[in-house]
C-alpha cells in the first residue's frame, strides 16, 4: 500500500523515502519557506539520516522545478566532475567473453582513485540562494539538529551499516567508526549521532558552498583523498560550479514533459515516450502485454544510452537527433521486429550500482520541486573525512573505465549517471512531479509509471503499485515477484525472466488541476512518507 495524502493545502506537500525528511521538508514550509527551500532543507536532512545513499560529499545530482509566478520550468545540474589529473586509462580493466568487463578491486567505486569533485553542497546551495526564500541558515536546522542531537536508524540503514561498512570495517575504518555505537553497528531504532557532520553543516550554513569548496573543509577533504592516492586537488574544488539549465523537453499524449539535459539520464525516458508514441499503449490494458512493450523500447533506448552519451561538446545536438522524428521511427521498426521474436541481446557495460535517493515537494502558491541526489551505490567511497563527518561519493565509477567510449574518463570531465527527475505539466500546469532511486533501474521505473497514469489512466498510487520490470540491452529481463501470470506470460512471449524482489522505488507528487488538490505519493517499496497540510 502508498504511504499518500490528499487535500487541498495551506503549506503544501512533501513525499520522501525517509519520514524524517519529509518532517523537515514540511516544518520549512511552515516556517514560511516555498517548495525550493523545503526541497533543499529535505535533501540536506538525507545527507544525515540516509548516510548510505547520499551525503554533502555526494558525488551528484538534478533538480527540476517549476516556479509558479513565472510560470517556468527549469533546471540545476550538480553533477560531478572528474579531477584535472584524470586520464582515460585511470582504471585498469579486466574483459570477459560475453563482452562485459569488471575494474579489480573495485578501485574507481572504492576508495580514493574513485572521488571526483562532489556537487551536492554547490547545488542545494545554489538552488536555495537563488529561488528559495528563507536564510540558508534556517533551511539547514532540522539537519544540523538531527546530525547533533541524534536520530532513530531506519531499517535499511541498519542494515547498510551491519552489512556495507562491517565488511569493509578494515580497509574503511573511519566510515565504520563514525556509523557505529561503541563500536557496534546501530539496530534500528537506536539513536546515532554525528556532531563532526553537525559541525561541517553549521560552516556551510554561515558560509555557503564556498565554506566547503575552499577552506578548512576543503583543505581536509584533499588531505585525505590525497593521502590515500586519490587525484583531487584544492583548484578542482575552488572551480567547480553548479549550473541552472534548460531542462530537455518533449510533449508525449497532450502532456509536457521535462527533465535535466544530459549528462543526466532523463534523456533516455524521453526517448523511450517518443518511441512509445507510435504504439497503441492504451490497447495492452497493462499487465505482461505492457510489459512485452516497454521490455523491447528498454532494450534500444538503452543500447542508445550506452553507446552514445556522455559529457560531450556535441551534447545538445545529439539531443535533438536522439529525440528526432528520423531516429525515433527507426526505433520503432526495431521494437516492432522484436515484439514478434525477443531476442537476448549483448552486454554494453554493466551497472556500477544502486543507491540514490529521491522526492519532491510543492507549496500553497503552486511552486513545485523534483530532486534527485546520491552518493552513488551505498556510502560512495567508502572514505570519510577525519574531523568532519563527511564520506565521499565515488562518481569515478560511473565513468566508463574504458578508454574510446562517450563516457570515458577525462579531465574536468561529468560522468554519465542516472538520475531523471521529472515534471510534467499538461495545459500550462504541473501535473506531476516524480522520479526514482535505484541506479539503472530508475529510468525503467519512472518511464513505467508514467505510461501507467497516462496512458492508463492509472492513479499516481495504481501506478506505484504496479509490478515493475527492468533489463538494457541483454536479457534476462528482471521482474517482481508477486504476479506468476506476468512472469509466465511473459515466458511464453520469449523472455528470459529473473525474479527480483522489488525493482526501483520512486517518490512524486500528482496535482488534479480542476480542484488544485495535490496527492503526494511514497513507493510502497519504502518505508516513506508524504506531509501535506
Amino acid at each position: 500500500m502508498t504511504r499518500s495524502t490528499l487535500q487541498q493545502q495551506s503549506y503544501g506537500v512533501v513525499a520522501t523515502p525517509n519520514p524524517l525528511t519529509a518532517d523537515a521538508g514540511m516544518e520549512i514550509l511552515k516556517a514560511g519557506g516555498n517548495a525550493i527551500d523545503a526541497a533543499v532543507a529535505a535533501a540536506f536532512m538525507h545527507t544525515v539520516v540516509t548516510p548510505d545513499n547520499c551525503g554533502v560529499a555526494g558525488y551528484a545530482g538534478a533538480i527540476v522545478f517549476y516556479l509558479a509566478d513565472r510560470k517556468e520550468v527549469l533546471a540545476i545540474d550538480y553533477n560531478s566532475r572528474a579531477p584535472g589529473s584524470a586520464r582515460e586509462d585511470l582504471f585498469p580493466v579486466e574483459h570477459h567473453d560475453d563482452g562485459g568487463f569488471r575494474v579489480p578491486e573495485k578501485v574507481n567505486a572504492h576508495g580514493a582513485l574513485a572521488v571526483d569533485v562532489p556537487g551536492t553542497v554547490a547545488g542545494l546551495v545554489l538552488a536555495q540562494r537563488e529561488f528559495g526564500t528563507l536564510p540558508l541558515r534556517t533551511v539547514l536546522q532540522p539537519a544540523i539538529r538531527a546530525a547533533r542531537e541524534g536520530f532513530p536508524v531506519c531499517k535499511a540503514l541498519a542494515a547498510s551499516i551491519a552489512g556495507t561498512l562491517a565488511a569493509n570495517a578494515h580497509a574503511f575504518p573511519e566510515v565504520y567508526r563514525l556509523h557505529t555505537i561503541n563500536g557496534r553497528p546501530p539496530l534500528e531504532g537506536e539513536i546515532l549521532t554525528n556532531s563532526e557532520l553537525a559541525d561541517t553543516l553549521e560552516l556551510i550554513a554561515e558560509g555557503g558552498s564556498t565554506a566547503f569548496y575552499e577552506g578548512k573543509i576543503a583543505q581536509q577533504i584533499v588531505e585525505t583523498v590525497q593521502g590515500h592516492g586519490g587525484l583531487l586537488t584544492l583548484e578542482d574544488l575552488a572551480a567547480y560550479q553548479a549550473r541552472i539549465v534548460k531542462p530537455i523537453h518533449i510533449q508525449y499524449r497532450g502532456h509536457d514533459i521535462y527533465t535535466p539535459p544530459l549528462s543526466a539520464g532523463g534523456l533516455t525516458v524521453l526517448q523511450a515516450l517518443r518511441v512509445l508514441e507510435g504504439f497503441d499503449v492504451a490497447a495492452t490494458g497493462g499487465g505482461a502485454r505492457l510489459l512485452h512493450l516497454l521490455i523491447e523500447v528498454a532494450k534500444v533506448v538503452f543500447r542508445e544510452r550506452l553507446t552514445k552519451y556522455g559529457d560531450l561538446p556535441t551534447a545538445e545536438t545529439l539531443t535533438e537527433q536522439e529525440l528526432g522524428d528520423t531516429l525515433i521511427e527507426q526505433l520503432r521498426q526495431e521494437v516492432a521486429v522484436a515484439l514478434q521474436n525477443p531476442q537476448k541481446g549483448r552486454i554494453i557495460a554493466p551497472d556500477p550500482g544502486t543507491g540514490t535517493i529521491h522526492f519532491a515537494t510543492a507549496d500553497a502558491k503552486g511552486n513545485v520541486v523534483s530532486l534527485t541526489t546520491t552518493h552513488g551505490a551505498g556510502f560512495g567511497s567508502l572514505l570519510a573525512v577525519p574531523g568532519t563527518g563527511i564520506v565521499l561519493g565515488h562518481g569515478m565509477c560511473r565513468f566508463d573505465p574504458r578508454p574510446g567510449w562517450p563516457n570515458s574518463v577525462a579531465p574536468h570531465k561529468q560522468p554519465l549517471h542516472n538520475m531523471a527527475p521529472l515534471l510534467a505539466l499538461h495545459n500550462g500546469r504541473p501535473s506531476l512531479a516524480l522520479g526514482a532511486a535505484g541506479g539503472r533501474t530508475i529510468l525503467n521505473t519512472i518511464y513505467t509509471v508514467l505510461t501507467h497514469v497516462i496512458d492508463l489512466g492509472y492513479s499516481l498510487s495504481q501506478a506505484l503499485a504496479a509490478a515493475r520490470f527492468h533489463v538494457e540491452t541483454m536479457e534476462p529481463v528482471w521482474i517482481e515477484d508477486g504476479d506468476e501470470q506476468i512472469t509466465q506470460a511473459l515466458t511464453e512471449l520469449g523472455h528470459e525472466v529473473l525474479i527480483k524482489p522489488a525493482i526501483g522505488t520512486l517518490q512524486g507528487i500528482a496535482f488534479n488541476q480542476e480542484t488544485g488538490w495535490a496527492q503526494g505519493e511514497s513507493d510502497p517499496r519504502t518505508l516513506g512518507k508524504v506531509v501535506s497540510e
